[in-house]
């Protein structure tokens, strides 16, 4: 069978406004292929285009295309007017998202059986809109020569996840439909990464590289430096007396952070503490992440207070495991877990809450708000979180703003090596607690 590269463009025609489904208070960009296919899907049955073009779109489930994608500003979750038969002058308030994306056209490289790319086609140019129906869209299939280069492509190794049409999806589609409900969104992420010249402006880069998760049943954030200094115990055992100083941290200062990764944030945060991970330095030595990384494979389970909690690799990555979620470039970082400032701060919390950002490699922040309520949903009262050893130091969240963005992840504090003191980027335009 032959098979051909369908490339086609979607042009928005007004307001951008994608909500990530993990995230809905967050902006989705580029849309997710995931997104894109569900829209074909309804372009074909909205204009009865046959049973051979809705056969020919099923063929991109288990699919990536790569992308050509301008870069983007976002604005979090905010009420906008819409439009709609229901209410007085067609005009509605609604939560959402916004998008501004540097140009109004983002394009899909597809790969198809050559025979079913003019069948597709057809849904692609009947395209009315994608994601909201306020998300007024128009789409074209792409002459040979006009067709641009991708500079987002599949990778493992990238860091920005997108859903892919799962197989099956269709079915799924349909059911929902007819049953009149919304059609729930379970397809997996696939990760992404931007092509050398095409990724964002650097930001400022902390002290801190690779993260690498294990998914464990929802645990309680109170216990979250427990658990990472369980993950380190596990870690330790199976590599005995041969593991190297920056997994085990004696005598070193670049070593390994251990970390619970609390779902936070967002409209669904409960602070459930979905997986652990371990969090390498920059300059992390080749054996020393390979030797990591064995030991990580072979787990199954971390000691918690008498108990084994299971882990395993996550064979979805869930937004709470993926490294964008905690190192996404931001100006305005907030605390999902306390900080432990290292001496007794009166009235000057706030200073103290730079000194440590600037201690454990950050630029120093231009603005700190500090206090022992949280600033995301889901994160608990500062006194709440269990320290590792009993200790009077006192615990403060945080909410800090840099002169210019920052990448994470970014950790603070006196027990930061265990996942105190977590920071979660938040989209600029947003201010106070979240």
């Amino acid at each position: 069978m032959k098979t051909a590269v369908l490339s086609f463009g979607i042009e928005f025609l007004g307001p951008v406004i994608l909500a990530d489904p993990s995230r809905p208070d967050c902006a989705e960009w580029p849309p997710a292929p995931a997104r894109v296919y569900a829209a074909l899907v309804a372009a074909a049955c909205d204009h009865g285009l046959g049973e051979d073009v809705v056969r020919a779109l099923q063929a991109l489930e288990g699919t990536a295309p790569a992308i050509t994608a301008p870069h983007a500003s976002f604005y979090p979750a905010h009420r906008i007017a819409v439009p709609t038969a229901h209410t007085f002058r067609g005009l509605a308030l609604m939560a959402a998202p916004e998008v501004f994306p540097a140009s109004p056209v983002v394009s899909y490289h597809w790969p198809v059986a050559a025979d079913a790319a003019p069948l597709i086609g057809r849904a692609v140019r009947r395209l009315s809109h994608v994601g909201r129906g306020e998300s007024l869209v128009l789409g074209d299939v792409y002459a040979a020569e006009r067709v641009p280069e991708p500079n987002l492509v599949p990778d493992r190794t990238g860091d920005l996840y997108l859903r892919v049409p799962t197989a099956g999806r269709y079915q799924t589609l349909e059911r929902d439909y007819l049953r009149g409900r919304c059609s729930a969104s379970l397809d997996p992420a696939q990760p992404y990464r931007w092509l050398a010249g095409d990724a964002p402006a650097t930001a400022q880069t902390g002290p801190w590289g690779r993260l690498i998760a294990l998914r464990t049943k929802p645990c309680d954030i109170r216990s979250a430096a427990h658990l990472a200094e369980g993950l380190r115990a596990a870690v330790l055992a199976r590599l005995g007396d041969d593991a190297p100083a920056q997994i085990h941290g004696h005598g070193t200062h670049d070593h390994v952070a251990w970390l619970a990764l609390p779902h936070i944030g967002g409209e669904h945060g409960d602070g459930s503490v979905l997986g652990v991970a371990a969090l390498l330095p920059a300059n992390m030595e080749p054996e020393a992440e390979r030797a990591l990384l064995t030991a990580l494979a072979g787990l199954r389970g971390i000691p918690l207070r008498g108990r084994r909690i299971p882990v395993s690799l996550p064979a979805q990555a869930l937004a709470t495991l993926q490294s964008a979620t905690w190192s996404r470039p931001s100006r305005l970082w907030a605390s999902a877990t306390p900080l432990v400032l290292e001496h007794r701060v009166g009235t000057d919390a706030r200073r103290a809450v730079a000194q440590a950002i600037a201690r454990a490699g950050y630029p120093r922040p231009i603005r700190v708000e500090s206090g022992v309520v949280p600033y995301l949903r889901g994160a608990v009262h500062a006194s709440e979180t269990y320290p590792r050893r009993e200790h009077d130091l006192p615990r403060r969240h945080a909410l800090v703003e840099f002169a210019e963005p920052v990448t994470g992840p970014l950790l603070a504090g006196g027990e930061r090596y265990f996942g105190l003191g977590l920071f979660k980027p938040l989209p600029f335009a947003r201010t106070g607690n979240d």
